[in-house]
């Protein structure tokens, strides 16, 4: 929130009042950390970051926060606080991954969309391995419609990169499967053994994109 009060107070710079920089995020302002891949060529990797905690408007911040809220509240009471941060932000990168690989080049992307898809695809990586994941299992029934219905107004809205969400939603499941053995564990390393191997392989893929574009 305090992001997006802040990009709202900047654009006044550009000619956008406060009002409506409120409703919707002036574009100018948001350019300067939205995640466009051909500004990331240039060495500009710093956007997969930043790009996460813009949106482009008052709808597309309220439906985020919303559905981080009560997701999140749930993600982060089964995880604990550490990993559900990490989770958020390892399917957040996952997810402007994904947009570098297969969206478009010279277009900009924001919002929190591909992480909150990375908590969904976190719990359903975990049940997955830790032999939880049915039908029959109510929280995992009720996820898998819920996943259905966003990726189905994904497709049918324009200008909503699902290609991030899909990410999001791919990097997340990951992050659980390995998690799950190492929930219960008071080890530190063992711990913490999940997040090295997601950042690694995010890095990796990371330098391979710049091998073919940068």
């Amino acid at each position: 929130m305090l992001v997006y009060v802040g990009v709202a107070a900047l654009g006044v710079a550009y000619g956008t009042p406060w009002n409506v920089g409120l409703v919707i995020q002036p574009p100018q302002v948001l350019q300067r950390g939205a995640l466009i891949p051909a500004l990331v060529a240039q060495g500009e990797s710093w956007r997969l970051l930043s790009s996460m905690f813009l949106h482009s408007g008052a709808v597309h911040l309220g439906l985020n926060m919303l559905s981080l809220y009560f997701l999140g509240s749930f993600v982060e009471q089964a995880f604990g606080r550490g990993r559900f941060l990490a989770l958020y932000l390892l399917s957040g990168l996952s997810g402007g991954l994904a947009y570098l690989y297969f969206g478009p080049f010279d277009q900009p992307a924001v919002g929190a969309s591909g992480a909150i898809f990375g908590l969904l695809g976190g719990v359903l990586g975990y049940a997955l391995r830790r032999g939880t994941f049915s039908w029959q299992n109510p929280l995992i029934r009720q996820l898998l419609i819920l996943l259905a219905l966003n990726l189905y107004i994904g497709f049918s809205i324009p200008n909503i990169s699902n290609t991030a969400h899909l990410g999001g939603l791919a990097g997340g499941f990951a992050f659980g499967w390995l998690l799950a053995p190492t929930i219960y564990s008071r080890k530190r390393m063992r711990a913490i053994t999940p997040i090295a191997i997601a950042l690694g392989v995010e890095v990796l893929l990371l330098a391979a994109w710049f091998l073919y574009f940068g």
